[in-house]
């Protein structure tokens, strides 16, 4: 019988959609042995692969009926109701025959994927998970569904809820703890987040994305030595990973360190070209280290590209907006992580500018050194500031003092031995930054580049503002300050602050943020043209608007 069944599953591989004799075999040797269960699910495949899935489905009915402790004729049937598109039934067998069935944990986890990401509609999938719940330790698996559902419609508490009940049920899949990961970050509880990355990457070192975790981990724990150490290794074991150059470009590294990494990188651009996503984030680590020229034209050649022409395009624009001159860093401007505050002072400044770096460590994907080419056209003074706290400037800037509000003070103190009125810069989160700054410094000016002013206290009550975008870098900057009032109400307060939000006029999340502080009066609105993205500042040095908008926030427009 064992040879025979050997032959005829050969037969069935080699044939596919089978010939009559390969039925009459299987018919055959059934007669010889009537109760083999093999047979009959080997009948089912040769029926369902001549075309007969109704009599395939008929087959499985019957083994299972013939053989109801085994679990292997429900897990055919579904398996072929699903090819069939009858979801429905596929459903309601997998319900009633698999899920508290005895087929191995893996293939009742895949089927419960694939019969969940049947149904189309949120109502109806949260409906069918709950259908399964039955009060044993599996039902952490329909949990953690729940949970993940809950994570996409941005309910956090619910998923948190979610994933706290399936622990308590057993242990977790890899994948579920990726999200929990992201709670972790959102909620600002970075130990237990860095502990998980650890025990993943422990469990899992071939697994680049939990080395990517960690060290995301390990910069929000100021943990600078193990983000350097496992970024080096990481670089050098998943060299081809765009993520990677992403998360580096994104730390603040000591300016030795990451002058040798990008000099590492630099080895391996000739071997990936066509890599778009990786030659993207090489050019934005080269704007820090190379000449604006040779930069400009791996942008150029990336604007046209499927995967990254939407950011590469913007910021080719931006450059290509000045001549080689402008971006040549005259005032040796640093663009190290090193050098936290600079400040360059300016003969007869009519106002003192104070940016704010983004989370790319400049203006938008601009470094300070290129930002001053654009800065230095004005008499103005320029304090350049980077967060090394990582922490979107909540928590001040080293070496202004150990917190937010020494910051504050700290600028006070500069600013007003420079004796001219302070306007605040900066692009997205940064621009938010600038705001919060400049209500507080009771400077003249705040130019907010795209910032997500709905973020803050008001993001962390459970109906989202007009706009929201609720992520996991925006939950955590709200859970850093939850303890502030809103930014419409600190604009409020500070009616001799002039506000100055420019956003794309055709980018819907941003103009709905903007729309919040539409109805302030020291706040003016600057859409920009033809812009349908988040990248409003460089969009804005390519079309001139930049530098009228800080003429509008300045006490005079004198160039320099």
């Amino acid at each position: 019988m064992a040879d025979e069944i050997a032959a005829i599953e050969q037969q069935l591989k080699q044939q596919g959609a089978g010939e009559e004799d390969l039925g009459a075999r299987i018919l055959a040797a059934r007669l010889r042995w009537p109760h083999d269960l093999r047979l009959q699910l080997l009948q089912g495949s040769w029926l369902e692969a001549t075309g007969r899935g109704d009599d395939a489905a008929a087959c499985f009915r019957t083994a299972q009926a013939e053989h109801p402790a085994n679990p292997w004729p429900a897990v055919r049937l579904v398996e072929l109701l699903l090819r069939q598109r009858r979801q429905e039934e596929a459903r309601g067998d997998f319900r009633a025959s698999v899920w508290g069935g005895t087929a191995p944990e893996r293939t009742r986890l895949g089927l419960l994927s694939v019969t969940t990401a049947s149904i189309p509609d949120v109502a109806g999938r949260e409906a069918y998970l709950r259908s399964l719940l039955s009060q044993h330790p599996d039902d952490r698996f329909v949990l953690l569904k729940l949970a993940v559902l809950r994570y996409r419609q941005k309910d956090r508490p619910a998923a948190e809820a979610l994933f706290a009940e399936a622990a308590r049920l057993g242990p977790m899949t890899d994948e579920a703890q990726l999200i929990q990961l992201d709670l972790h970050f959102a909620a600002a509880r970075f130990e237990a987040a860095y502990g998980l990355a650890r025990d993943l990457q422990a469990r899992h070192p071939d697994r680049v994305e939990f080395a990517r975790r960690s060290i995301q981990a390990a910069l929000f724990l100021h943990r600078l030595d193990e983000v350097i150490a496992q970024l080096q290794t990481a670089l050098l074991r998943w060299p081809e990973d765009w993520l990677l150059l992403f998360r580096y470009n994104r730390c603040p590294l000591p300016g030795e360190v990451d002058r040798k990494l990008f000099a590492a990188l630099s080895t391996r651009q000739e071997a990936l070209t066509g890599n778009d996503r990786w030659l993207f984030q090489y050019a934005i680590a080269s704007l820090r280290h190379a000449d604006a020229g040779p930069t400009l034209a791996m942008l150029q050649a990336l604007a046209a590209s499927a995967t990254v022409g939407h950011m590469a395009a913007p910021l080719a624009a931006a450059l290509a907006a000045y001549p080689p001159e402008h971006w040549a860093n005259p005032r040796a401007v640093s663009n190290a992580c090193d050098d936290d505050v600079q400040l360059l002072p300016q003969p007869g400044a009519v106002a003192t500018i104070i940016l704010f770096s983004s989370v790319a460590g400049g203006l938008g994907y601009l470094p300070f050194g290129l930002a001053d080419g654009l800065l230095r056209q004005r008499l103005v003074n320029v304090i350049y500031l980077r967060d090394r706290n990582h922490r979107a400037f909540t928590s001040g800037v080293r070496a202004l003092g150990a917190d937010h509000t020494a910051m504050i003070d700290a600028l006070q103190t500069m600013t007003r031995r420079l004796g001219v009125p302070v306007v605040t810069m900066g692009s997205s989160i940064a621009g938010v930054a600038a705001i919060r700054a400049a209500t507080q410094l009771h400077a003249r000016a705040a130019i907010s580049f795209a910032g997500p002013v709905n973020l803050g206290a008001d993001a962390t009550e459970d109906e989202a503002p007009p706009g929201a975008a609720r992520g996991t870098r925006d939950s955590l900057f709200a859970s850093f300050t939850a303890a502030d009032p809103d930014i419409v109400r600190m604009v409020r307060a500070a009616p001799a602050t002039q506000v100055h939000q420019c956003f794309g006029a055709d980018f819907a999340p941003d103009v709905a943020v903007a729309r919040l502080l539409e109805p302030l009066a020291n706040v003016r609105l600057h859409p920009e043209p033809g812009c349908a993205d988040h990248f409003a500042i460089e969009h804005a040095i390519a079309s001139g608007s930049f530098l009228a908008i800080l003429d509008a926030a300045l006490p005079d427009q004198v160039a320099a």
